[in-house]
């Protein structure tokens, strides 16, 4: 035989084998069936508050950015003053800082830099006290097996604990998972920035300490109602056309493709499908109702379009909540007797009625009668008075010196800065905690035979104007009826119209076709173009005038109060 012949036998024999063995890969799911989180992972979860140190090194950083008060201006070394000045989340100017991080039981072995250090956060780094993330620069030599690292300051819960305890309740509950967190006391090259919670960040570790595909994709919801978001388009190969754009609507953190994403938003925006169907499809429907539920009894509200990741693992159809930002939970709003920050929609399931996914899924009644039921099955054996007591009692002891000395204590949310008094305001929230359990399940109960809310909105042509809004819903079908009102101040006062219960059965309102509800001004009333008008419609059960609904719609006033339900336009 000839060498030539030979060669040729063994390349053929290679092409075999390389093709045999792609065909063996493993392709199934890192999850099949019901989601299940590695309580091993948590049990070196520090009982203490832990020292945490960033030093930046003397000397110019090795890390450019343009100045952060004028990003137009050449490139220089980062400062500390650039991360802090870095206001806005979604734009591209990111500055960063080499730094030297350390705890007492992770020394570096250099004095050189081992990380990056950058500002997190969205609503947080309009507050003087930032939040923060550091990435470590190695790959292998981690801080408690964890490269990314999170430190949020907590800004707006005077108890400084909210977050830490929603995540150390989250471990304990089955079909769902938690992060990992510890209270940390930072400081940024000797400057003593005060309490930090430090959470686990959702990446390739997190997927890898649950035994998970290191490629499985993952979410992080920023702008996202399940929508066909027209941002959200992909190219020929299955990824985001405009990374950024795409990223504004649900940012990939994780994972090569996103066609996986875009095949579930079309069967949950398609008209043909049964959405118990598309939730058996695309969905794990224990874990869906497990994070409905714990927002409805932790009263974690501002889930409809943020404050959720979701993990769809690699070769599966299936996609998985995952639980994101719980410190405006346990009653939040209401700190300090305060009331009136959320509107009546927001306390129940219509907070998601805003939703494709959400409201097929909540307009069944056997959806519902689910939900109720895990509410009750959560409420009975995981998040309890008395689980909740003992974690709060055991956080006090590691808060307390912190929240009441320096820095904290000067930008706590207190309402009055003597000392004596700021310990006993925050003393009394850390107790109001428990308590404002029940009160979000009763919210939630009080909330179930209103209408659902809509969304507002005009027309004004020839001289003419139309006020236009999306038909309230009933789940029992009862007929709804509308009040009407329109002025020229968010107070109402002098009202241009005040209308009570317009029924379109009855000839007073006009229903389109396509479910949106008018009505036209007499011509007679004097409005022209530069006008400011406020507008609030209320829908009401015509046999029950109790339950009652606004609209989505709310006017943030010059005290910075809200006015909910209130539509604000000018006249064009």
């Amino acid at each position: 035989m000839s060498v030539f012949k030979t060669l040729f036998i063994i390349l053929v024999i290679f092409i075999l084998q390389a093709c045999s063995n792609y065909n063996n890969v493993d392709k199934s799911p890192s999850i099949i069936g019901g989601i299940v989180d590695n309580v091993t992972w948590y049990l070196d979860e520090s009982t203490k508050v832990t020292d945490v140190n960033v030093t930046i090194p003397t000397g110019a950083n090795s890390i450019l950015c343009a100045p952060y008060n004028n990003t137009t201006e050449p490139l220089r070394p980062c400062t500390l003053a650039d991360i802090d000045g870095d206001t806005d989340p979604f734009d591209t100017y990111e500055p960063e800082l080499a730094v030297l991080f350390s705890t007492p039981s992770f020394i570096p072995s250099t004095t050189l830099p081992n990380a990056v250090l950058k500002q997190k956060g969205k609503s947080t780094r309009d507050t003087f006290q930032k939040s923060y993330k550091v990435k470590l620069d190695s790959k292998t030599i981690l801080y408690k097996d964890e490269r990314r690292l999170q430190f949020n300051k907590q800004a707006f819960d005077l108890t400084r604990m909210r977050n830490k305890l929603s995540f150390d309740l989250f471990e304990e509950i089955p079909n769902f998972t938690s992060l990992k967190t510890e209270f940390v006391h930072l400081g940024i090259d000797e400057e003593d920035k005060g309490l930090y919670t430090e959470i686990e960040s959702y990446d390739k570790e997190y997927l890898l300490h649950r035994g998970w595909n290191k490629d499985d994709n993952l979410y992080k919801a920023q702008n996202f109602t399940f929508y066909l978001d027209p941002a959200l388009t992909l190219n020929s190969v299955g990824k985001a056309k405009n990374l950024l754009a795409f990223s504004k609507v649900i940012e990939p953190q994780r994972g090569k493709k996103q066609t996986k994403l875009l095949e579930m938003l079309r069967a949950v925006n398609s008209d043909n499908s049964d959405i118990n169907s598309v939730i058996n499809k695309y969905f794990n429907r224990e874990n869906y109702l497990t994070w409905l539920a714990i927002n409805i009894i932790l009263g974690n509200v501002d889930t409809t379009t943020q404050n959720f990741f979701l993990l769809n693992p690699l070769h599966s159809d299936k996609f998985y909540f995952l639980p994101w930002d719980y410190d405006d939970t346990f009653g939040w709003a209401n700190q300090f007797g305060k009331t009136g920050f959320y509107s009546k929609w927001q306390l129940g399931y219509a907070r998601w009625w805003d939703s494709p996914l959400h409201k097929k899924f909540l307009t069944m009644k056997s959806n519902r009668d689910d939900l109720d039921a895990m509410i009750y099955k959560l409420r009975t054996d995981y998040l309890t008075d008395s689980n909740i007591q003992e974690k709060i009692a055991k956080y006090k002891l590691l808060v307390r010196p912190y929240i009441l000395s320096a820095p904290d204590v000067y930008y706590l949310p207190y309402t009055d800065s003597n000392l004596t008094k700021v310990a006993q305001e925050w003393e009394k929230e850390c107790n109001r905690l428990t308590t404002s359990v029940q009160k979000n399940i009763d919210n939630y109960e009080a909330q179930k035979g209103d209408p659902m809310p809509f969304w507002q909105s005009f027309e004004y042509k020839d001289g003419v104007l139309t006020l236009l809004w999306d038909k309230s819903v009933d789940f029992e079908g009862d007929e709804i009826v509308y009040d009407v009102e329109l002025a020229d101040n968010y107070d109402f006062n002098n009202s241009i119209v005040d209308e009570k219960s317009l029924s379109v059965s009855n000839g007073d309102l006009v229903l389109s076709s396509y479910g949106e509800v008018s009505y036209s001004l007499a011509s007679s009333i004097p409005l022209k173009a530069g006008d400011i008008l406020y507008m609030r419609v209320t829908a009401k059960e015509k046999d029950d005038m109790n339950n009652t609904q606004v609209a989505f719609d709310s006017y943030q006033k010059p005290d910075n109060k809200f006015a909910h339900g209130v539509f604000r336009f000018e006249l064009k």
